[in-house]
């Protein structure tokens, strides 16, 4: 896992994890490498093994997208000592039962949060939250034969069917458990890089790419409409105010769009300055006046600039699936497009920073 982070730290929890398995490792090493009546190296070694269980629920609120608050942080942290101090003051085996419960308690908080996240990925993490629930009931196994022993004082390493049935559970659940989390991390690093070959990324809108794949996968069907925009004299702007202001006159109008964007609509940059949008479900009246509502939008904002206040326009083209100027049945999405492209032509010819949209097979309106 930490070879997997080092070559791609998008994924911080595979860190927490590894942190949280090295200190876990530690702990027990020392603990049965050593003699169990040296209390202070006992109570060293519990300690360590309660910080890796803390950092592995940390880890796997990293990858649930969880955040941590301060109250978490300060339960965390009052934790630690309970299973190190009644070592030192001699009851180590009452430290040892608290620090099984503890663990068990962790443990079972990291199943709950990846169980949470099911949805991602369902079998998997499924798999992987079972493990962890399992690896629990061993850790509070251990703690309960203790308590019913009411073996307070212990100096030596517990042995018992619980004991057995937890080193199984640990040796099967990290295996299980490294094989699904890297399993889950490789599954979300490709989404993750498919994701960014689909976006662009100056605007975050989808691309060219992504908008006629969609398409193309039954994205577009009848009774849609395409909404072509182009921003007026852009080169213009490139020219006077340069490239970074230019950049953010894109980015201010990528924003006007997704203020108007319904649930299933779909909005991308395909071209320098020219963006689409299509709308599902949708009227030609409803495109006509989305687009006046991003065209007037848009036209009211400005960027700031070491020259002055850039203020930009953009003109747009209207079109709609299955309309009089498809014939019989719906329209492809290229034909739908070919034709919401003429009619900006249309509307840049009739004097830019307005919306044309179809009336029929030969016709214009201009909405704005």
């Amino acid at each position: 896992m930490l070879n997997v982070w080092l070559n791609d730290r998008a994924d911080g929890f595979l860190i927490g994890w590894t942190l949280g398995a090295v200190l876990i490792g530690s702990g027990v090493g020392i603990y049965y490498a050593l003699p169990a009546d040296r209390l202070a190296i006992v109570a060293g070694a519990f300690t360590l093994e309660v910080l890796g269980f803390i950092a592995i629920v940390i880890a796997a609120c990293q990858f649930t997208g969880r955040a941590t608050t301060r109250r978490h942080w300060l339960a965390l942290g009052a934790a630690v000592p309970l299973v190190g101090l009644p070592i030192l003051a001699g009851y180590d085996g009452l430290g040892i039962m608290i620090y099984n419960f503890l663990a068990g308690s962790l443990l079972m908080a990291t199943a709950m949060q990846y169980w949470n996240a099911r949805a991602e990925a369902p079998s998997s993490i499924a798999a992987l939250s079972a493990l962890y629930a399992l690896a629990a009931v061993s850790f509070f196994a251990c703690g309960t034969i203790i308590a019913h022993e009411r073996t307070w004082v212990m100096r030596v390493h517990p042995e018992n069917w619980a004991e057995t049935f937890n080193a199984i559970m640990c040796i099967a659940g990290i295996t299980g458990i490294g094989a699904l989390s890297l399993g889950l991390n490789n599954a979300r690093a490709a989404r993750r890089h498919r994701r960014d070959a689909e976006t662009d990324m100056l605007t975050g809108l989808a691309n060219r790419r992504a908008l006629f794949e969609r398409m193309a996968n039954g994205g577009f069907a009848a009774g849609h409409a395409v909404i072509v925009f182009d921003l007026d004299r852009f080169k213009a702007i490139n020219d006077r105010y340069g490239h970074a202001a230019g950049d953010e006159v894109l980015r201010r109008f990528a924003e006007a769009l997704r203020l108007n964007l319904r649930a299933g609509d779909i909005a991308a940059r395909i071209g320098g300055e020219e963006f689409v949008l299509v709308l599902r479900e949708a009227s030609l009246p409803l495109a006509a006046s989305t687009a006046e509502r991003i065209r007037a939008l848009f036209a009211e904002s400005h960027v700031e600039t070491a020259r002055g206040a850039v203020r930009a326009t953009a003109s747009a083209g209207v079109a709609l699936a299955g309309s009089e100027a498809c014939g019989p049945g719906a329209c492809s999405f290229e034909d739908v497009l070919g034709r919401a492209d003429a009619s900006l032509y249309r509307a840049k010819h009739g004097g830019r920073n307005r919306v044309g949209a179809e009336l029929k097979p030969h016709g214009l309106q201009m909405v704005g």
